[in-house]
């Protein structure tokens, strides 16, 4: 069972019992939804997205059935292949479709995707931020993983670019999946533990990454810096002492995100009672109770399937005695619940849409209880809105939000826990020199260093050499070949060395030009006495053979 899945479907209830609550927002109009389980498919995703637009579990393709309470939108998650998927089908009817998840830069083509918006900024952005950490600490020689899904190749692909485009170079760049031989799995591992490249992009969702985190276990390999894409830079799926061991200093984006007013308290007053309807419910009691239902049959209670060590529950359980961390709040949650907002904000303004005043022809407004999905299409594109702890929510012309990321790092605290810590942030709205922002001294390196890590293929070249290009090799592979006599280089890997002017020499470090020393003989010298003489001499005698 997983919690983080679970918070997510409670955050859409929570937001849609608060809107149904709030009098000033959709005023005597209630929100329903209904929610269909993809099991990750792209079949049951395209089976629940025409059961969603056509009312009926046996689809009728251009039909609506739905008689008294009309599709509005649709709130999709995490997988982008998905999320692509269901994204065609929508377009085709104008159903606006908004993915608190899904962050392939595919999805922000408005000519195939015309009624997809988000709540979590493009991987366009994430790419182009995480080659920004890698330029910001020196980091040249610079190795690529990516999960073989949409998400992990294209998002790969934009980090590679920009790296390149930096003056960086890539030492290797592999694809991985959790499906994958373990033969292929050893491979990437040995490829990892043989690369002189310390700093590792990884894009991929956590548990695709796991069966390769195990590898890196099993073979030691410890020291490197692990770069990570948002879904799984705050991931709890690797605790265990060795697994932290091997990716403690992790440092990546997380996406931006905000509390949720009242809403973990909220999480605290869930009960199967309470929720009769909820199909995870007990399951989700078992998980944070470590017991077991009891089947019902007949109307009798049986626990011959119960082991004679299992806890039965019994629903008198307090969930406020229980750990805290089934409750801490996790990634995309606040996405799931702005998505919410977002459809009910548009509602609303199609609501109090003004006849004369409206967007549609002739200046028609919707009738907010039988409309078409094109006319909340309109409203959902101008959404504007703030939250209320002060967020701005709006789309842009690719229906992406505003690009803002957390930057954190991955910590161990003294009783062998991970601690998730922020230590800067990346706003691409700010202004150059302000969107990138590190706190150095708060970062924790892998092996409990602070000094950070290099990953170059080659050390630098100093002052009074020049880089020599390995023949075959990147260009961030070199050698470092001294200055020849006259000439100097000043500056860290220069490229060519300078030749001093005539009147100047190269010091001996061969980077610095100084004059030359001007040398001469003194009369006072036997040498200069001997010279003087000697000329004297032939200036007589020369003078003598012109008289004769």
């Amino acid at each position: 069972f997983r919690f983080f899945l679970y918070h997510r479907v409670y955050a859409m209830i929570f937001a849609i019992d608060e809107i149904n609550q709030n009098e000033n927002l959709l005023p005597n109009i209630t929100l329903g939804f209904r929610i269909y389980d993809t099991c990750n498919m792209v079949l049951r995703a395209s089976e629940g997205t025409m059961w969603l637009v056509t009312g009926k579990e046996e689809t009728i393709p251009n039909y609506n059935c739905q008689q008294h309470f009309p599709l509005a939108a649709v709130i999709r998650g995490l997988y982008s292949s998905i999320s692509i998927q269901i994204a065609r089908l929508l377009g085709l009817y104008h159903y606006p479709q908004i993915s608190y998840a899904s962050t392939v830069a595919k999805l922000s083509d408005k000519n195939e995707f015309p009624s997809f918006f988000r709540t979590i900024p493009s991987d366009e952005f994430q790419s182009v931020g995480l080659a920004s950490l890698v330029k910001h600490f020196g980091w040249t020689w610079v190795g690529l993983l990516a999960e073989d899904r949409d998400y992990g190749q294209q998002g790969i692909q934009v980090v590679k670019e920009e790296i390149l485009k930096g003056g960086g170079c890539i030492a290797f760049s592999e694809s991985f999946s959790n499906v994958y031989s373990k033969k292929v799995i050893e491979r990437l591992a040995e490829v990892i533990k043989k690369s002189l490249a310390n700093a590792i992009v990884v894009f991929a969702v956590d548990f695709s990454l796991t069966p390769l985190v195990d590898e890196i276990v099993r073979q030691n390999i410890t020291g490197k810096v692990w770069i990570s894409s948002e879904s799984w830079t705050i991931s709890t799926l690797f605790t265990n002492k060795d697994q932290l061991r091997a990716l403690t200093g992790t440092i990546g984006l997380t996406i931006w995100e905000s509390e949720i007013p009242g809403f973990k308290k909220s999480l605290y007053t869930v009960h199967p009672h309470k929720f009769p309807n909820d199909i995870f419910i007990k399951e989700f009691w078992e998980e944070v109770f470590g017991c077991k239902w009891p089947t019902v049959s007949s109307n009798l209670t049986t626990r011959n399937d119960l082991n004679p060590a299992t806890k039965v529950c019994t629903g008198e359980e307090k969930l406020n005695e229980t750990d805290d961390t089934f409750f801490e709040v996790s990634t995309f949650t606040y996405n799931v619940y702005t998505a919410v907002y977002a459809a009910a904000h548009a509602l609303h303004d199609m609501y109090a849409c003004k006849p004369g005043e409206g967007p549609f022809a002739n200046k028609t407004c919707a009738n907010i209880q039988d409309f078409e999905p094109w006319q909340l299409l309109h409203y959902v594109k101008h959404v504007n809105f703030t939250t209320s702890d002060g967020m701005k929510i709006f789309f842009d012309k690719n229906g992406d939000p505003p690009p803002v990321y957390d930057i954190m790092n991955w910590q161990v605290t003294p009783d062998n826990k991970l601690k998730h810590v922020k230590v800067g942030s990346l706003d691409f709205s700010a202004s150059k020199g302000q969107d990138l922002i590190i706190n150095e001294s708060a970062i924790m390196w892998n092996g409990g260093q602070i000094q950070v890590p290099h990953s170059v293929c080659s050390e630098s070249c100093t002052p009074g050499y020049r880089k020599a290009v390995r023949p075959g090799e990147p260009v961030c592979c070199f050698d470092c070949v001294p200055c020849s006599s006259g000439e100097i280089s000043n500056q860290t890997d220069a490229a060519e060395c300078m030749k001093c002017p005539d009147d100047y020499w190269s010091n001996k470090k061969q980077n610095e030009c100084i004059s030359r020393t001007i040398e001469f003989l003194s009369y006072e010298e036997p040498m200069g006495v001997t010279l003087v003489a000697i000329s004297i001499a032939w200036a007589i005698i020369s003078t003598t053979v012109l008289c004769i």
